[in-house]
């Protein structure tokens, strides 16, 4: 069998950076070649900038329609194919697939797994190498925690992304085997705390001109963020608690009370904070419900299926002001009692939670 052509995925909130992150990778790796993506609006026509490059020059430079108002849908349409025929040319012997800014990595990993193209799985011809992420650790706290959305921000994808910078910054960094940092000043021990919090466990962080890319990628990639794939594996990046930056893991076997999680879902979710995991209702004892708080935004949703005696509620918070106990009183108020357990689940069946908006109809027990 052939060996698989490494693939590598390059992500940022700012277009310079993303620029110098992607040359970085090609400076450790000459026989590299890099496919760029950008959204370019020209009239009333939407089209994906495609160019692609290595350390001799521009190889391609062309526009893409896009046939989809989703523009993951049309990245996935194009990275993949680009990426095997790239692969196929024998002529690189690694591709660094540099993604439009604000994107989120998990899309290009989750193409590639199990895509088939022209009659060949993927997964054959290339294997998903790392994320490289790199950030601008002087905004990372204000970018972070603070409540801008990316359209304010002139950086949404498409028109209808009303996505929060902090929402997406987060995802980026939680997905990253290797957090790349510049700085236009020395950085501060806050926000080298919080970047710290935030990085997967394993993941490593270093300043983007001090990185020895070849070995780093060497390892075995994380494949992109645990906390956002297999729901059992979320987990903090065990990170001290230091420069007023800290994190809470907050575990129960217990299902939370739809009408408290209401009332309280303010406490939880509110103020400058960072929080992610998932929870269980009585109403739905099936469905794993996913909870992804950045940016002044809660998003809940249907996220999977609970396996056998897997069940629980778990929620990873970080933050910036003194809160935790707050926020630690909140999580107990919502969990269920003895009392109300000892009802059992059949009780709950005929119950509106009033959670249909986020997690549909029904239970996806099916």
């Amino acid at each position: 069998m052939t060996e698989r052509l490494p693939v590598n995925v390059v992500a940022s909130m700012d277009g310079v950076l993303r620029q110098t992150a992607a040359s970085a990778v090609l400076w450790d790796f000459p026989r590299g070649v890099v496919v760029q993506h950008d959204l370019a609006r020209t009239g009333q026509d939407d089209l994906l900038h495609r160019l692609v490059y290595d350390v001799g020059g521009v190889v391609e430079d062309t526009g893409v329609p896009l046939d989809h108002a989703c523009l993951s849908c049309a990245l996935r349409e194009d990275v993949v194919p680009t990426v095997v025929r790239l692969a196929r040319s024998g002529r690189w012997d690694r591709i660094v697939v540099s993604l439009p800014v604000t994107a989120e990595p998990g899309l290009v990993r989750d193409a590639l797994r199990g895509a088939v193209v022209g009659g060949s799985q993927v997964a054959d011809l290339v294997t998903f190498a790392g994320v490289l992420t790199v950030v601008d650790l002087t905004r990372l706290v204000d970018d972070l925690f603070g409540d801008d959305l990316l359209a304010e921000r002139g950086i949404a994808l498409t028109d209808d992304d009303r996505r929060a910078v902090g929402e997406a910054l987060a995802h980026q960094i939680e997905c990253a085997d290797v957090v790349a940092t510049r700085a236009d000043r020395v950085p501060d021990a806050r926000e080298s705390a919080v970047l710290r919090h935030l990085a997967a466990p394993g993941a490593v962080c270093a300043d983007l001109h001090n990185l020895d890319l070849a070995r780093t990628f060497d390892r075995p990639a994380r494949g992109c963020g645990p906390q956002r794939g297999d729901y059992r594996l979320a987990a903090p990046s065990g990170a001290a608690d230091t420069h007023g930056v800290w994190t809470l893991e907050l575990t129960s076997w217990r299902p939370v009370h739809p009408a408290r999680l209401h009332d309280r879902i303010g406490e939880l979710a509110g103020g400058r904070q960072r929080s992610r995991g998932w929870f269980w209702l009585p109403t739905r004892p099936h469905a794993v419900c996913g909870w992804d708080n950045a940016g002044g935004q809660l998003s809940i949703g249907t996220v999977g299926r609970w396996e056998a005696g897997d069940r629980q509620t778990r929620i990873v918070v970080t933050g910036i002001e003194d809160v935790q106990e707050r926020v630690r009183a909140a999580f107990d108020a919502v969990l269920m009692t003895d009392s109300e357990l000892a009802r059992g689940l059949d009780h709950w069946e005929r119950h509106d939670d009033g959670f249909s908006p986020w997690l549909g109809d029904d239970d996806r027990a099916a």
